[in-house]
Formats: C-alpha cells, sequence, structure tokens
C-alpha cells in the first residue's frame, strides 16, 4: 500500500513538473489600454446633429473580441436623438508621446440635445479580449510558440461638450426647426402630362445636418398656377458619409395640371439654421415651367 501511494505521489509530482515546464513561458508583456470618446465637434448649437465615436487605444494589434459591459451615458440630461451608426470611421494609427497606439472603433453614435448647457459623456465599459503571443517550453518537443488570450476591463474616461443656445428668430421667418446646412430642388419625372390628369413631381430636400420626421419645406405656394395638389407621400434618410451626418428628404406630390398653357411650379422655400454662419438662412427651388398636353394626344390601344 505504502508504494502505491508512493507511485501516486511520484505520478503527481512529474504531472506538476510537467505544468511547470509547460507554462513557464506563458506569461506575455501587455502594452497600455485606454478607451475615450470624441465629439466632430466639442461646442455646438441646439438641434445640431453630432457625431460621437468611441474609441480604443491599444499597443497591441491583436485584438480578439470586445464586449460593451456598459454603455456610454449623459451625466445629467438627456439626449433629444440619439441613433447607432452602422459605418465607424476607420481604424488607424497614433503616436501619443512617444507611444504608438492602434486605435480601433468601438461605436460610433449621432445625436442632438434640445437644451443649452455642459455636459459630459461617462460611464461606458468594456471586456477587451487581447491575443498575446506565447512561448512553451515542452518537455517533449521543447520551445512551442502559440496565443493566450487574455480578458481586460476597461472604463471609458470622461469627456465633455457644451451646447449653445439657437439665437431668435426674426417675425414671420420661414424657420423650418433644421440645423445645418441645406438645399432644395423641384424634380419632374419624364413623361407626357396630360391636362386634368394626375401627375407627380418630387420635392427634395438634401444637406448635411438632421431632418426630423415633422420637418417640411413650404410647398403650399408652389402649387395653384394652372395646377392643383391633391398628396404626398414623403420619407427622410439620414446616414454618415465618414465626416458629417447628411439627409435627404423626399416628398411625392401628386397633382393635377388644370392649364395647358400656364402650369408652373412655383418656388418651394426650406428655412433652417447655418451653424457654420451663425445665421438663419433659406434655400429655393427654382420655378419649374410644365409643358401639359391636351387629353386628345394621348395614344390609343390597338387592338390585335
Amino acid at each position: 500500500m505504502q508504494n502505491r501511494f508512493k507511485h501516486i505521489r511520484n505520478s503527481v509530482w512529474i504531472v506538476a513538473v510537467f505544468l511547470c515546464h509547460l507554462t513557464a513561458f506563458s506569461a506575455g508583456n501587455e502594452g497600455s489600454m485606454f478607451v475615450k470618446c470624441e465629439f466632430n465637434k466639442t461646442e455646438f448649437y441646439a438641434h445640431e446633429c453630432v457625431c460621437a465615436t468611441v474609441w480604443l487605444y491599444s499597443e497591441d494589434a491583436d485584438i480578439a473580441y470586445v464586449n460593451e459591459l456598459v454603455s456610454p451615458s449623459l451625466r445629467k440630461g438627456e439626449f433629444s436623438y440619439l441613433s447607432r451608426l452602422s459605418q465607424s470611421p476607420k481604424a488607424h494609427r497614433e503616436n501619443i508621446k512617444g507611444v504608438d497606439y492602434f486605435v480601433f472603433p468601438l461605436s460610433s453614435y449621432m445625436f442632438t440635445m434640445s437644451n443649452a448647457g455642459k455636459y459630459q459623456m461617462i460611464d461606458g465599459e468594456f471586456e477587451i479580449g487581447i491575443n498575446v503571443p506565447v512561448v512553451y517550453n515542452d518537455p517533449f518537443y521543447g520551445r512551442i510558440r502559440g496565443v493566450e488570450t487574455h480578458s481586460r476591463r476597461v472604463r471609458m474616461s470622461p469627456s465633455s461638450f457644451k451646447v449653445k443656445s439657437l439665437p431668435p428668430v426674426k417675425e414671420g421667418a420661414p424657420f423650418s426647426g433644421a440645423v445645418g446646412e441645406f438645399e432644395v430642388e423641384t424634380i419632374v419625372p419624364k413623361g407626357d402630362i396630360i391636362v386634368n390628369e394626375d401627375a407627380s413631381l418630387i420635392i427634395v430636400v438634401k444637406g448635411k445636418g438632421l431632418l426630423g420626421s415633422d420637418i417640411l419645406p413650404e410647398y403650399r405656394e408652389a402649387f395653384g398656377t394652372g395646377n392643383k395638389l391633391k398628396s404626398f407621400t414623403e420619407r427622410t434618410d439620414s446616414f454618415y458619409d465618414g465626416k458629417d451626418i447628411v439627409s435627404e428628404f423626399e416628398m411625392e406630390c401628386e397633382f393635377v395640371p388644370t392649364d395647358i398653357k400656364n402650369c408652373e411650379i412655383g418656388v418651394v422655400r426650406f428655412g433652417y439654421f447655418n451653424p457654420e454662419t451663425g445665421k438663419y438662412e433659406t434655400a429655393e427651388s427654382k420655378p419649374v415651367k410644365i409643358d401639359v398636353k391636351s387629353s386628345a394626344v394621348k395614344i390609343a390601344p390597338v387592338y390585335i
């Protein structure tokens, strides 16, 4: 029995020595790492759309995974609009105080604020998996190279921004509520337009900035000269073009031309606040003369 326990003790000792040799060179040196949030503007106007990107700065380039444990949030106040962007800026490298970092985008958002004041983004926490090269000292095969994935929890450092109030709007100014820089045009699709029959055109507003679902151009005065507006449908799309938030609003209008000789779509106006100039501005479309044809020009169906 004693010989049996002695044999077991010897076996355990051999396995311990084996593991000790196997892991003797497995510890790798991990570089420094931190997370911060950057804004494309740190001082901007209320209702101005801003892009925020959460970046991972790491001396190690081989990142295995990233898990968001706690989402970034405001210390006080709330966003009037917040949406995660499907497209993020590209990864790159930066040198900070002589240290080279690999910089990876973790998440990007576009947001607006309604109220002026000073704000701070806080609370972001992430679990980062790092692939670390290791060397195993195998008692049978010698030195073997491999990779271990180490996990680290990293908190985002707080980031501050300031929101300014919009200046007062002059009485009678055509302000839609949009903040950015926009243009407007009226597009009439190709094809014959027949008097007293339904026709359609598209009013397009596009530019830098966010267009909300409740924002419309001044379109009513554009109709009435040899035509009548029946109805319209609308859609809005916003996206990040790699530098700015860009929006495009399309308003498809169904109208009836009532005058063959004098049918025109007048000027469509869109008032907005331009944060670059600090002024309220108005974009105007060009009037469009409609070529209206008599119902006699309609081609009769051909029967065989």
